[in-house]
């Protein structure tokens, strides 16, 4: 008997002990009858919790209640209290189908955990309080949100259009972030909804030609989407498609793209960031993946993000589990709950907050057992930590990740393999950047061949050094590219960038803050301001009395009848001055006559000399005269360097070509005209500047009548050729730059103004852009610009003088001082004219003195002449002396000509009266005077 007790007692022990040792646990879930793939993971996932039933020591049991479209909050509240009845630990679910929150009322009530794992609408603060006991394993709409407004300000879009499902009743708190911009940018933020079933043409047609586009939408509408937006140019090259719902990557999009040369545009889409390894008991992701270059096929339906956010659910609350039950083994039984009671405020699980606790404490921070990394919740149970993985959906290949702090993180993949593009080039004739070759048309080449010029070499130096390859499309309108103010529509390389018929853009396009909300900018090839250009007048023949224009014609009649009246008054004043007049023989002590050294020719040539600076060997003795004369030598002074100061100035301004030596001088005057390219970078510099000047100037050129303004650069020129000084165009200065090297007719005036910037324009995203600019950058360091600009530039077939530097003092040629070489031509020849009349009258007397012909007297003078060596001529008898003649006054000469003989005259030149009362007296001065003749006759 005590051994069928003992043998009684050990099995009841054993059995005891195998309760103890394999706990079950029941776990609730609700699925819906289209969710069988979810219930199907449900069951694997617990299934691989508990593992092999011989290893298991807690087991959970899935009781699982399905759920139709049409049951409401009362059959869910009944399925809720079933579950509760049956003692579950947690309930999992229901989806977001359910548009009611009763099962979240009902665990909050009775103490149980409450997970869910698809998206719920935002909490308002009244309804926390009733959802205690839920956690969401699905991110929280907010930050999600965030997410979507920083991979779009990542991307660098500044023009956008959202659109999304009307019928989506969380679209709106999913792009929230990026409405809010719509309130503030309404005019480069845009948004468009739809729904099932309308047709999308319709849609796509009235955002025609947008380039970005944040596409939200279910993935089963996707394919239809895009395929509808193929023929409004949606699906271009250079368009960016955004989607933000994090199934995308279930859409088959690779159908779209295989062996469709329409379908071209750059789609990126957003994910949960997933670890690597998927769950042992996990089908393969999607239909198709690829693992270390390996693609595999999978039959079976593809994963979602529910299956991963259900499998980290189930790990959460069985992670939260065993630590409690670690802590407390005593406590951590199956609830024994009944919902009626707690409905009525009984009893609830308190273990069931614990665990609850425990789970929104839980951070999943390198946690391989979670599916979705950074598992982290709020108090509310709203998940605030995960990532965002940025990816290609057609390709499944990922590029970036996103993190709650706002942090986008590029990934080091392979890019996928670009097809061979042949890149379209849209620019406009006009040399030195594009023209075409003549000679290359005469031997009819084609393509690239027939165009020449500085965009043609740096394309082609580009492309060499990125690796593509291109053709040109001039534009047909030759216009850079304007806003229509009415139609909102772009023309010119612009237009043609934004209408996806050109891959890049490249001219002088300068860079302008409208433009760059249309396309995008490589960085620039070319610096350059805006200058004047101007007519280069030839320069003024000057007259034969140039030198005269210091002064004015008045001045000069002023200064020759004060010369005339100072020579007149002159005379009186110094005849009535006793010291002037003096003996004419200081020999003589008894003088009978006086003379006055003061005639007219004598003070006319004091005068003028005074005025030329020149000096003069006679001066006055009295002292009224000395202070006329000093007068006169004041006002001599002052005329003379008025004069010298002025002459330099009035020669030389011929190089003036008027007062206008920038734009503001410019826009003072109304003499010239000037005007720009209509609708050019240069117009708008002025038109939307607000600096006094500028708007000046804009303001003058819109009121000129006929316009001022020219369709191109072209017309501006030939306009100022034309005007020939009457005509102004404001221009860049490199295009200035190279008219002048053409035309040696134009110059610039002024410094430059306004910097800008000549680059390739690029539609938005574009992924060669970068290439671009670095291949640039590169050929900039080698000095390539440069040679290519000093080859487009220079012209070699001539070269225009160099204009003289404003700022240097010019040199005077022979054309601005002829008029002095002419005016003392003119006085030598009057002198040398004077003289032959005064030598022929002198050869005449002395061929009737000396009884010769006047060939025979002509001959022997000239002889004489002629001997420039020999500067002493004898004196004949009876010879009298021209200078004498003229300068002696008749009764004073023929007094002193009457005690001496004839045989001893002679002329005495050049001494004062000082030096002859020094001579001998007369009777030695006879005797000398006797054998002096004497010795001149034997000579003779």
């Amino acid at each position: 008997m005590w051994h069928g007790i003992i043998v009684l007692c050990c099995m009841w022990s054993a059995f005891l002990l195998h309760e103890t040792l394999q706990q079950e646990i029941n776990i609730g879930a609700f699925f819906y009858d289209n969710e069988l793939e979810l219930e199907k993971e449900f069951l694997a996932v617990v299934n691989s919790i508990n593992g092999p039933e011989a290893e298991q020591t807690l087991r959970f049991n899935p009781l699982i209640k399905r759920l139709k479209p049409e049951d409401g909050s009362v059959m869910l509240q009944e399925y809720a209290c079933d579950l509760i009845d049956n003692g579950v630990a947690a309930i999992f679910g229901p989806s977001s189908q359910s548009a009611s929150d009763i099962v979240a009322l009902v665990a909050n009530n009775s103490g149980i955990p409450h997970i869910e794992f698809d998206v719920a609408d935002e909490e308002y603060m009244e309804e926390k309080p009733n959802h205690q006991m839920t956690l969401n394993m699905y991110p929280s709409l907010l930050i999600l949100s965030k997410a979507y407004a920083d991979i779009i300000h990542n991307f660098g879009w500044r023009k956008f259009t959202i659109v999304y499902d009307a019928d989506d009743p969380r679209a709106s708190a999913r792009l929230q972030d990026l409405l809010q911009l719509r309130e503030v940018h309404s005019d480069v933020v845009r948004v468009r909804k739809f729904q099932r079933g309308d047709d999308f043409r319709v849609m796509w047609k009235s955002i025609k030609g947008e380039r970005r586009v944040v596409l939200d939408c279910v993935p089963d509408m996707l394919v239809e989407l895009l395929n509808s937006s193929s023929e409004f140019g949606l699906t271009g090259q250079f368009n960016h498609i955004f989607l933000t719902n994090l199934e995308t990557y279930n859409d088959h999009l690779e159908d779209l793209t295989a062996d469709n040369e329409t379908f071209a545009v750059n789609i990126t889409a957003a994910r949960m960031l997933l670890n690597p390894a998927p769950p042992p008991h996990a089908q393969l992701y999607g239909y198709v993946t690829q693992r270390d270059n390996v693609v595999s096929e999978n039959n079976e339906p593809p994963r979602t993000i529910l299956h991963d956010l259900l499998y980290d659910g189930l790990q959460l609350f069985v992670q939260a589990w065993r630590n409690a039950s670690y802590f407390y083994p005593d406590r951590m039984m199956v609830p024994r709950m009944n919902c009626e009671s707690a409905a009525a405020g009984g009893r609830v699980w308190q273990m069931g907050r614990y665990l609850t606790r425990l789970m929104k404490g839980t951070s999943g921070v390198g946690n391989t057992n979670f599916r979705t990394s950074h598992l982290q919740f709020d108090e509310d149970g709203q998940r605030i930590n995960f990532n965002i993985e940025i990816y290609d959906p057609t390709d499944n290949i990922g590029v970036a990740v996103w993190d709650t702090r706002g942090q986008i993180t590029l990934l080091d993949v392979e890019m996928k393999v670009q097809k061979k593009i042949v890149y379209r080039v849209a620019t406009r004739i006009g040399p030195p950047y594009f023209s075409r070759n003549e000679t290359a048309m005469e031997l009819n080449l084609t393509g690239n061949a027939i165009y020449q010029g500085y965009a043609v070499d740096l394309i082609d130096a580009i492309a060499k050094e990125v690796g593509f390859e291109y053709v040109f499309v001039p534009v047909a309108d030759q216009q850079y590219g304007k806003q229509d103010k009415d139609t909102k529509q772009w023309n010119g390389i612009i237009g043609e960038i934004i209408n996806n018929d050109a891959h890049m853009g490249i001219c002088d396009l300068t860079i302008t803050q409208a433009r760059r909300t249309a396309v995008d900018f490589t960085v620039p090839f070319m610096q350059l301001g805006v200058s004047i250009l101007a007519y280069k007048s030839p320069p003024k023949e000057k007259k034969l009395h140039a030198f005269l224009e210091p002064f004015g014609g008045s001045v000069w009649v002023w200064i020759l009848i004060s010369v005339f009246a100072m020579s007149f008054l002159k005379v009186i004043i110094a005849r009535i001055a006793k010291a002037e007049w003096e003996n004419p023989h200081p020999c003589n002590r008894d003088p009978d006559t006086l003379e006055n050294q003061w005639h007219l020719h004598n003070t006319f040539w004091l005068t003028v000399a005074s005025i030329m600076t020149a000096g003069c060997d006679i001066l006055p003795r009295s002292p009224q005269v000395r202070l006329f004369e000093a007068t006169w030598w004041i006002f001599a002074i002052i005329i003379a360097n008025s004069y010298t100061a002025n002459l330099a100035a009035f020669l030389t301004s011929s190089k003036m070509e008027g007062s206008i030596t920038d734009l503001k001088s410019l826009s003072s005057q109304k003499a010239v005209k000037f005007g720009t390219i209509y609708g050019g970078s240069t117009y708008n510099l002025l038109a939307e500047s607000n600096e006094t000047v500028y708007r000046l100037a804009f303001n003058l050129m819109n009121n000129d009548d006929p316009s001022a303004y020219t369709k191109d650069n072209d017309e501006g020129v030939e306009r100022v050729l034309t005007s020939m000084g009457d005509y102004m165009f404001l221009m860049e200065t490199t295009t200035l730059e190279y008219n002048r090297e053409q035309h040696c007719d134009l110059r610039s005036v002024g410094e430059k103004f306004g910097e800008k910037h000549y680059a390739i324009a690029v539609p938005f995203g574009a992924e060669y852009r970068s290439n671009l600019s670095v291949a640039i950058l590169r050929l900039s360091e080698q000095g390539e610009l440069y040679n290519l600009k000093q080859k487009w530039w220079k012209n070699s077939n001539f070269t225009c003088m160099e204009e003289p530097d404003p700022d240097a003092t010019p040199d005077m040629n022979f054309e601005e001082l002829r008029g002095i070489f002419y005016t003392l031509y003119v006085g030598i020849l009057i002198a040398f004219i004077i003289g032959i009349i005064e030598f022929a009258v002198y050869v005449g007397q002395v061929a009737l003195d000396e009884r010769l012909t006047y060939k025979q007297a002509l001959v022997k003078e000239l002889r004489f002449v002629l001997c420039v060596w020999n500067n002493k001529k004898p004196i004949v008898s009876g010879t009298p002396s021209p200078s004498l003649a003229a300068s002696t006054p008749r009764p004073s000469m023929q007094k002193s000509l009457e005690p001496t003989p004839k045989s001893s005259r002679r002329i005495v030149l050049g001494r004062s009266s000082e030096e002859m009362r020094e001579l001998p007296p007369p009777s030695q001065r006879g005797s000398h005077s006797r054998s002096r003749s004497r010795e001149q006759e034997a000579r003779v």
